[in-house]
């Protein structure tokens, strides 16, 4: 059993190669130890007990659009090629590539280019057997703390002028996704398999967004994004000692804390007839 979030992401973290990076993320993934908190308890309270299915769906409306990086990563690897179609100078080319290829694998899944299912699809499936039907994806349900997150990320990787700051945004985001579908993985399958009731071939198709994420895939792109931010500075000749990611990690986890505090807020437990008389 996951005890938290940090107990999954510090262990990759400590598994990279020695490098500023690394000892960044070392020293402020810990830091923030009051946002995962926050986190961990707002899924606990979603997978803990039966909620009224309405409820459900601001949670799983909002939440999405924490999780929603396949454009975002995608346009990002679009403004780095933008540099050659613009004749900007890039010291090594090359190198540039390199970056962009690397960038690139973090959305095959995502994208069906493996795997052949959209994990939008995939998200669907689940959060619409949860909540009962697809209402869940009406605008009504996107949370103010929801649409700030994803504006801040959005900001970072398509409109911040330095690239490097895209990138760096990039790999917050795939090292803490990767600790948070290890951590509600058992929390979503005693949920839905005991206060649920669902089958076990339900299940396993509800819980798929989840799985797939799963393992080494989440890793894997976190080293992708490392390889990414890598290639860039050799490309763009930058010192990525120069940068300090301190502000990074701590608007990421603080917005993202923020939106889970706030849904999971308004979930209510279902009512049984003797309460409803």
């Amino acid at each position: 059993m996951v005890k938290n979030l940090l107990s999954v992401i510090i262990p990759v973290l400590e598994g990279m190669e020695e490098s500023p990076l690394k000892h960044q993320l070392l020293a402020y993934f810990p830091q923030q130890a009051e946002h995962f908190t926050t986190i961990e308890d707002s899924f606990v309270k979603l997978t803990a007990i039966l909620h009224d299915r309405d409820h459900l769906k601001p949670f799983f409306h909002s939440w999405s659009q924490t999780n929603n990086s396949a454009v975002t990563v995608a346009g990002l690897s679009n403004r780095m090629t933008m540099l050659i179609h613009k004749n900007i100078p890039v010291p090594d080319e090359a190198q540039l590539f390199r970056s962009v290829a690397s960038l690139n694998r973090i959305v095959d899944e995502d994208l069906a280019v493996v795997g052949k299912v959209l994990h939008s699809d995939l998200f669907y499936t689940m959060a619409t057997n949860t909540c009962g039907d697809d209402g869940w994806l009406l605008r009504q349900y996107l949370d103010p703390s929801a649409r700030a997150f994803k504006y801040w990320k959005d900001q970072n990787s398509l409109r911040n002028k330095d690239l490097l700051v895209g990138l760096l945004t990039t790999l917050v985001h795939e090292i803490y996704t990767h600790g948070e579908v290890e951590f509600i993985l058992p929390k979503f399958t005693r949920w839905l398999e005991d206060d649920f009731g669902f089958d076990k071939d339900t299940l396993k198709h509800t819980l798929a967004w989840i799985t797939v994420h799963c393992g080494p895939t989440e890793k894997n792109h976190f080293f992708y994004a490392v390889n990414a931010v890598n290639y860039y500075v050799k490309a763009m000749d930058v010192n990525l000692a120069d940068y300090d990611l301190r502000e990074i990690v701590a608007d990421y986890l603080s917005k993202k804390a923020a939106v889970m505090e706030t849904i999971s807020a308004s979930l209510e437990p279902v009512m049984s007839d003797e309460e409803m008389a």
